[in-house]
């Protein structure tokens, strides 16, 4: 349904002195926190999950909401929702990713929830914002537009890239067909690319760690930024780094949160056949640092799985940025134990790793509030890619192709940026290798 709406009965604003703002897919509203931090505070939110709207509401009561579905959408609804004809200043969203998560099931833009990205394409088309912002996980730039799992793969390759450089799709001596063009790395953005071009718009675009950004925690994230007049603004050059100079030090998890070790507010708990195990990590370590003789029973059958596992009963250490808050600290394989107690992060420690102030109230029972948390944007991200786009000055003028030839080079780097954090390259080789000073 739909909330929140101005009455029809006022004039409707065609000229203001506030940038019209609006965010989809908002959630908890950390991405929006950091825009706002930078002067751009949206106008209206576009929200369907019921407990992200309580929270919205709760925190920003007099922000016009539209608790509605995206695909039930137009340019229409959205400017009578506002009572607005004006400009938009800028469309801010990141659809939901889990086609594009490691941990996801991998069904790419064939999957109903990947196609949210063309229905936010789509909404952009119709509206015609001066700018917009495409957010969403970073492993989007190596996605396929349609997934094959790996089992029906030939020579049942894991990494995709094994396959575009292979003729024929990779044929092997198995049975299983060739690779089918769309169904190789890279496929999935480069459509999108397509599209956007197509709409006039020229994109800047890469894969970014908000670490770099004063973030307490490494997350990496996609990110595209669309201008419709003039080229689009460059992503913001990073501000902290390990050892980098000119940039301040990473911010860590005692930053953040070593103030709350005695007062942490509500928090999860571990079963107690979990805390044997956790009690035997030190900070900073995981499963590797159980003894050999527990590892296998720690993990399961997931101790045979291919893959790192990094996640596995995992114990953040206070000198050190955390990894990717998740939504279920709670869980042996995406596991965020406290560096000092044997238990999960506390919603609030989740929160403060995710940049959100204390007094921002989460809507839900626990495991919904950590949902909200797990799955935001962090806000000194969004703070970042704000400053990168209001203070963007360019010449009028077309745009359409005029970067086309940018884009090759900017999916190497991003795909670079992912490789590097696989092989947990962080620091000042990552700042200084695709941010040279």
């Amino acid at each position: 349904m739909c909330l929140s709406f101005v009455s029809p009965r006022r004039k409707v604003r065609r000229v203001t002195d506030v940038r019209e703002v609006w965010s989809f897919f908002s959630g908890g509203m950390g991405l929006d926190l950091g825009l706002e931090s930078a002067g751009l505070g949206a106008n209206l939110a576009v929200e369907l999950d019921p407990w992200c709207c309580a929270t919205i509401r709760d925190n920003r009561p007099h922000l016009s909401l539209l608790e509605q579905d995206v695909n039930e959408l137009s340019a229409e609804d959205l400017r009578r929702a506002r009572n607005f004809s004006g400009e938009v200043y800028l469309m801010a969203g990141g659809p939901p990713c889990q086609s594009f998560c490691p941990g996801g099931k991998r069904a790419a833009l064939t999957d109903p929830r990947g196609n949210l990205i063309y229905v936010y394409l789509r909404l952009i088309r119709e509206v015609k914002p001066r700018y917009f912002l495409l957010e969403n996980v970073g492993n989007l730039t190596t996605a396929a537009l349609r997934h094959r799992s790996i089992k029906d793969r030939p020579g049942q390759n894991w990494n995709l890239r094994a396959y575009s450089s292979q003729p024929g799709g990779g044929a092997a001596d198995d049975d299983a067909a060739p690779m089918e063009p769309d169904e190789l790395s890279g496929t999935a953005i480069r459509q999108i690319l397509e599209d956007v071009t197509g709409m006039n718009y020229s994109v800047n675009f890469g894969v970014v760690d908000a670490a770099d950004y004063g973030a307490p925690q490494h997350r990496l994230r996609f990110i595209m930024i669309g201008a419709r007049e003039h080229p689009a603004p460059g992503l913001p050059a990073p501000t902290y780094g390990s050892s980098v100079p000119g940039l301040a030090p990473y911010r860590t998890v005692g930053d953040a949160i070593l103030d709350l070790r005695e007062n942490p507010g509500p928090h999860s708990n571990y079963t107690e056949q979990m805390a044997r195990f956790f009690r035997l990590v030190p900070p900073g370590g995981s499963w590797r640092d159980l003894p050999k003789e527990l590892q296998r029973e720690a993990l399961g059958p997931s101790f045979e799985a291919g893959g790192g596992k990094t996640g596995f009963f995992r114990r953040l250490s206070y000198d050190k940025p955390a990894p990717t808050v998740t939504t279920k600290a709670n869980r042996k394989g995406s596991a965020m134990c406290h560096p000092e107690f044997v238990r999960p992060l506390s919603v609030r420690e989740c929160a403060r790793l995710q940049g959100f102030p204390d007094n921002w109230r989460f809507s839900g029972a626990m495991n919904q509030q950590y949902q909200q948390i797990g799955n935001a944007v962090p806000v000194h991200l969004g703070m970042a890619v704000a400053g990168a786009i209001v203070s963007a000055k360019g010449k009028n003028g077309e745009v359409r192709g005029e970067q086309r030839h940018h884009f090759e080079n900017l999916l190497e780097k991003a795909s670079r940026r992912l490789r590097m954090a696989a092989r947990n390259k962080r620091g000042l080789d990552a700042t200084l290798e695709l941010f040279p000073r």
